[in-house]
């Protein structure tokens, strides 16, 4: 080991233009495989790394954004002096929940540093940093590069990664000369010339065994690979891999008589943990078939894949000639592919949540109720591009013909698919539509349906059939088709479509809305004097909004509005001049809020405002733009008006799990407005979510 204290001092001296030795950086990228874990070499401070193998892409988002490269400069960036002032080797847990080593390294010249690992040794730790980055403070680094290498591994990993390396420098040291140039005594003849390296047997040697699954797959591609594995090793023929979708466990790949054969797989947690107790061994007998009472039913071998002592899937094999010993063998098979697995899960889900965000993002900026068919077509576009698909059609249902009709369609032939229609309870759609229950199907003729007419030629035989409702009314159908790459649809593209239905039933009610309007059906909903929508719209659309986000943990905000001193600006300039200065404030109020927004008219002078997917930070951002648009307004009688300008102070609530219902949504917005009055009007506040308030006094509503 070096000493440390010396070696802090010569990594000082160092000049910047330091380099890592010839030949050190094939073999920190041999280590780098054979561990997968991340190693970066470094003259003191990082960044910049002199060679850097298979880092982590979270950690080169952080890295890349100067705003938040600060984060990690007392792990990372002091790396390299917490291992010499812990006598050359130190081991860390960053800011961001990543387990990392640094250790000292002569590499045959001046003292070098090592970061190693960057690694999360718990699938609750990556959890919660993607929600960090989905919903919460890292929000605005959210990209899709940020799932692209995410590393997991165990303490015992980075330790002998860590031991490794330094055996490995050890080795190093001996093949090259004992004293490596400066950059600037370099000649020429010596750049060019390489300087003797580690033998391909040494490199091959550290590369170690490659685990089964990587993060460059998909779960997908994981599961195939596994179910190959299983029937080159054991002679398993048929089999199936369940995931967990909340407390159910459903199919995800299959092969044998499971392929494209979803019914009679389905299990929930609560079922595999209950058995787990009443039998022998690591294995469940199941009974499978579409109908268990049948005499063809079959029972199968269920092996639950544990992480961290909870199910995460399962593993299903139907093989008649299972032993006690091949059943060990598949026992230990499911425990060693289980936290794999659920890496790729769970980096799936973070990706896909992503996706998410950004299309419902842009959905919601995209939406033109006005324009029918507009909507229609932004919604086709972001569901198709969400679920790579190469067709997609939307079908509306007409209460007054019974039937379902293509409103929106696009791909190859998607002038045959506009021309559709049909009753309910006729054809895929409409059995979908009058159950009211989504359809996935891998393989259309495997799972027992007609196969489609010759002429729409699609590519697959899979498709996805979603029923969209609006307050339990049945809407329509939205038909998912020919996934490009020419894959099969399966419950992971379900659960995307699940996260955007309420947007697009959202779009679809709005509208309705304005087709009604044109026909004078409006006004049931809308106030008539300033135009907004009416407090029991807005109300009902809280409460549908609430559910959403409780669903799919959305971020959701709420605002009341209240102009200040209106009843002096009312008593002294008349009732018209009144209500023409709440046309006004509206008016504000449109000009500055997205089109996702609901804004309403609560009641008197007062306004709420209910912001979908849309945080703490961000809502506060829109009430300032309220704020100024209505201050810098011209009011009639501005001039003469002894307190100055209209203004409006606003108060926000933000969903949480102590605000999860509509009362107490309104109610902390209400309590943050009284704040807003009582800090001289003319202001934004808010109701912080983990804060417990006195209940608002009539008494103080009435000071308004």
């Amino acid at each position: 080991m070096l000493d440390s204290v010396a070696a802090v001092k010569r990594a000082e001296d160092m000049p910047h233009e330091t380099k890592a030795p010839p030949g050190w950086a094939e073999v920190q990228e041999s280590l780098a495989a054979a561990s997968g874990l991340a190693i970066m070499l470094v003259a003191e401070r990082q960044p910049p790394a002199l060679a850097i193998s298979n880092n982590n892409s979270i950690c080169h988002i952080f890295q890349s954004s100067p705003a938040h490269a600060t984060l990690c400069e007392p792990y990372c960036g002091q790396a390299f002096r917490r291992a010499a002032e812990a006598g050359g080797k130190t081991f860390y847990r960053c800011h961001a929940g990543l387990h990392c080593f640094a250790e000292i390294i002569d590499l045959g010249g001046k003292p070098l540093g090592i970061i190693g690992g960057r690694a999360f040794l718990r699938t609750t730790d990556y959890r919660a940093l993607g929600e960090r980055f989905r919903t919460g403070d890292f929000s605005g680094l959210l990209s899709p590069e940020l799932f692209r290498n995410v590393i997991f591994a165990s303490s015992q990993d980075l330790s002998e990664l860590a031991e490794r390396i330094e055996e490995t420098a050890a080795g190093f040291r001996k093949t090259i000369p004992a004293r490596i140039p400066e950059a600037s005594e370099e000649t020429a003849d010596e750049k060019e010339a390489p300087s003797e390296t580690l033998s391909s047997e040494t490199i091959e040697a550290a590369r170690g065994q490659e685990t089964n699954f990587r993060l460059d797959t998909t779960l997908a591609e994981a599961c195939e690979k596994a179910l190959s594995a299983l029937s080159q090793m054991y002679g398993i023929r048929s089999a199936t891999l369940m995931f967990r979708t909340g407390e159910k466990l459903t199919p995800l790949h299959s092969i044998g008589v499971f392929e494209g054969r979803a019914s009679g797989l389905s299990r929930t947690v609560k079922e595999i943990k209950s058995r787990q107790s009443d039998v022998k061994g690591d294995s469940i007998p199941v009974m499978i078939g579409d109908d268990k009472s049948q005499a063809s039913a079959q029972t199968a071998e269920l092996f639950p894949l544990i992480v961290e002592d909870d199910v995460k899937g399962a593993l299903v094999v139907l093989d008649p000639g299972t032993n006690e010993r091949k059943r060990r063998q598949l026992s230990r098979f499911a425990r060693e592919i289980a936290l794999p697995l659920e890496v790729l899960r769970l980096r799936d889900e973070l990706e896909r949540r992503t996706r998410v965000a950004v299309h419902l993002r842009a959905f919601a900026e995209g939406i033109n109720a006005a324009d029918p068919q507009e909507t229609y077509t932004t919604i086709l576009h972001h569901s198709a591009e969400l679920l790579h698909a190469e067709r997609i059609s939307l079908m509306l249902f007409d209460e007054s013909s019974n039937e379902l009709s293509v409103k929106a369609a696009f791909g190859p032939h998607a002038e045959f698919a506009r021309e559709s229609r049909m009753r309910l309870g006729d054809g895929i759609s409409g059995a979908v539509m009058r159950e009211g229950r989504p359809v996935v199907v891998h393989n259309l003729q495997a799972a027992g349906f007609a196969p489609a007419p010759a002429e729409r030629n699609y590519k697959t035989q899979s498709f996805i059939s979603y029923p969209i409702n609006i307050n339990g009314r049945k809407v329509g159908v939205l038909n998912v088709t020919d996934k490009a790459g020419g894959g099969s649809y399966d419950e992971l593209d379900l659960g995307l479509l699940e996260m955007i239905a309420p947007q697009m039933a959202l779009a679809l009610d709005r509208t309705e809305w304005h087709h009604k309007a044109t026909q004078f059906q409006l006004l049931s909903i809308t106030d008539p004097l300033t135009g907004l929508l009416n407090r029991r719209y807005l109300e009902e659309r809280l409460a549908e909004e609430l559910e959403r986000s409780k669903r799919h943990h959305f971020p959701m905000c709420f605002m009341m509005v209240d102009v200040d001193d209106f009843k002096l600006y009312n008593d002294r300039y008349g009732h018209q001049a009144g209500d023409l200065a709440l046309e006004i404030t509206a008016q504000c109020m449109k000009a500055v809020l997205r089109s996702a927004d609901v804004a309403s008219r609560y009641g008197g002078e007062e306004f709420s405002v209910l912001l979908p997917q849309t945080n703490l930070s961000e809502a506060h951002v829109i009430a300032e733009r309220i704020r100024r648009r209505v201050e810098h307004m011209k009011y009639p009688n501005i001039k003469s008006q002894p307190l100055g300008p209209v203004t409006v102070s606003i108060g926000i609530s933000a969903f949480s799990p102590s605000h999860d219902t509509s009362a107490s949504i309104i109610h902390a917005a209400d309590r943050a407005l009284y704040a807003a009055k009582h800090r001289g009007k003319n202001c934004v506040d808010s109701f912080p979510p983990d804060s417990s308030h006195a209940p608002l006094r009539d008494a103080d509503r009435g000071s308004k």
